[in-house]
């Protein structure tokens, strides 16, 4: 049995990990687990530890050879030992180990003050010790490289030399060079397909390089401090960083590495700026992303209770203080776009919110303005954040008889003109083929729209209709149906007879000459 083997078996016997010795000896887990493989070896002063903790002497852990027995003819001749013979025997062996141990550090450094130029020559069969695996992270914001056979990490904060940063990594993906607010040059550098880990360092000359990001997925062999990698589950992330974590609803974006369904935040104050992110699908960690939040400090992931909660001891969000976003006194387009973005990006809202955020979202339409709604979003091509809530109106599966109405209503809203305009036709091309006659119901609607309003919703949906004879024919069917049983009313008979009336007579989209109300329109 090796010595590692030792190890390995006599910390099992105790039933602790490998986290749980290194903290009893004040070094890594990844120092215990090379020590295991045979990687590498304790020095002197750990195996006088190990010994300590696992209750046996140095010489048995090390399985240090003793003096031959005798053989058994010879026994009867022997002389009886004292009963204490085999302590002093093993305390004398041990005397002698320290004395060779003590011996060799002396005769090195004579060696050494005689020859002060001349490089001392390594071990051929022991490599010198690495840096990097020397020490171990100052703090908790830092990701350990466990595939590197080096123990190698990157923290947070300043580096000592350029990229890599003392580790083994190597650009194998895109870099992307920035300048800073503050005239550095902000490198992101990706090394996921071998190193697992893309990180995000600046760089201004005459001071030190500073990372302000790592992030990884995909991968188990990178872990925090802690000992929490890609794989790790809810409990053991709840059980190593505790009630400091908050819960933070799904995070959207292009650059995110992990699909997630939420994630926790750890950033307690004494972090100020520093902060890691633990995302979370299906129970499990998905990605892992160590940053520092700059301006922002603790105020990052401070608890809102919109967007971000506390936990219970269980690592569920505790919702007890939660608000409601759609209570808050905004105007018009903020409810609009904040509404449609917690339908779009948060999976864990209850019946109840998604009703209310709905609600929200179609009730507004009317008095929003669609240049402003533009600017609110991350792109700065303000249309882009407009046609992907356009597209997420028409592409509703169904629609009530209200968001009908409020489609109808919403299609003279501020700023809806041009590009807006058409793409606001398939919106109403589609409630249209959704319920021709409710959509004719609801263009009868008293004390909403006026008639002005109501010929625009018309004229869109029959616009639009017109890309799709055959749903644009079925429609009018549905509205000659309603007419026919006699089912409306005469202010909603009127209204139906005009939609049908441009539905039947396409023109592509010129409609100067066509009726605008009922009362135009002769039989």
């Amino acid at each position: 049995m090796t010595l590692g083997q030792r190890i390995s078996h006599c910390r099992k016997k105790l039933h602790i990990s490998q986290e749980e010795l290194g903290s009893r000896l004040g070094i890594s887990r990844q120092a215990v687990s090379k020590w295991e493989t045979g990687q590498s070896v304790p020095d002197m002063k750990n195996l006088l530890a190990l010994a300590r903790e696992f209750g046996v002497s140095v010489a048995e852990l090390t399985e240090t050879p003793e003096e031959a027995v005798p053989d058994t003819d010879d026994v009867e001749n022997s002389p009886t030992p004292p009963s204490n013979f085999p302590h002093r025997r093993k305390s004398r062996l041990l005397w002698i180990i320290l004395g060779i141990f003590i011996l060799l550090i002396l005769i090195m450094l004579l060696l050494s003050a005689s020859k002060p130029s001349e490089p001392v020559t390594p071990d051929p069969i022991t490599p010198p010790i690495n840096a990097a695996e020397a020490k171990t992270p100052s703090s908790d914001f830092a990701l350990i490289l466990d595939w590197a056979e080096d123990g190698s990490f990157l923290e947070l904060g300043s580096q000592e030399g350029e990229y890599p940063f003392g580790t083994p990594l190597s650009l194998d993906g895109e870099e992307t060079v920035v300048k800073g607010d503050n005239g550095e040059t902000v490198y992101t550098i990706d090394n996921l397909n071998t190193g697992g880990i893309r990180l995000t360092y600046a760089h201004m000359d005459g001071q030190p390089d500073t990372i302000w990001k790592l992030e990884t997925a995909y991968t188990k062999e990178i872990s925090t401090p802690r000992g929490i990698h890609v794989g790790s589950t809810k409990a053991e992330v709840v059980g190593a960083y505790g009630m400091d974590l908050v819960y933070c609803f799904k995070e959207e974006g292009s650059d995110i590495l992990a699909e997630h369904d939420y994630f926790y935040a750890y950033q307690p104050k004494e972090a100020f700026s520093n902060s890691i992110c633990f995302f979370m699908e299906d129970g499990l960690v998905s990605g892992i992303r160590v940053e520092n939040m700059l301006d922002e400090g603790n105020e990052a992931y401070a608890v809102n209770n919109l967007f971000i909660f506390p936990i219970q001891r269980n690592g569920d969000p505790d919702y007890s203080n939660r608000q409601d976003i759609y209570q808050e006194p905004v105007d018009a387009t903020r409810q609009v776009y904040i509404a449609w973005n917690q339908l779009v990006t948060n999976e864990n809202l209850s019946a109840e919110e998604r009703y209310a955020y709905r609600r929200d979202v179609f009730a507004n339409l009317p008095d929003m303005d669609w240049q402003e709604f533009g600017k609110l979003g991350s792109t700065d091509d303000n249309f882009t954040t407009s046609e992907a809530f356009m597209s997420w109106l028409a592409g509703q599966e169904s629609y009530s008889d209200s968001e009908i109405l409020h489609i109808q209503w919403g299609c003279t809203a501020k700023g809806l003109d041009g590009a807006y305009s058409e793409i606001y036709d398939e919106i109403l091309g589609n409630a249209l083929f959704y319920d021709p006659v409710t959509y004719a119901k609801m263009l009868a609607y008293p004390g909403v729209m006026d008639d002005e309003t109501r010929c625009f919703a018309i004229r869109g949906a029959a616009f639009y209709g017109e890309l799709f004879p055959e749903q644009e024919q079925t429609a009018a069917k549905s509205l000659d149906a309603a007419i026919s049983a006699n089912t409306l009313t005469a202010e909603e008979t009127g209204w139906a007879k005009l939609l049908r009336y441009y539905l039947a007579n396409p023109n592509d989209g010129y409609y100067a000459d066509y009726p605008k109300t009922p009362a135009e329109l002769t039989d």
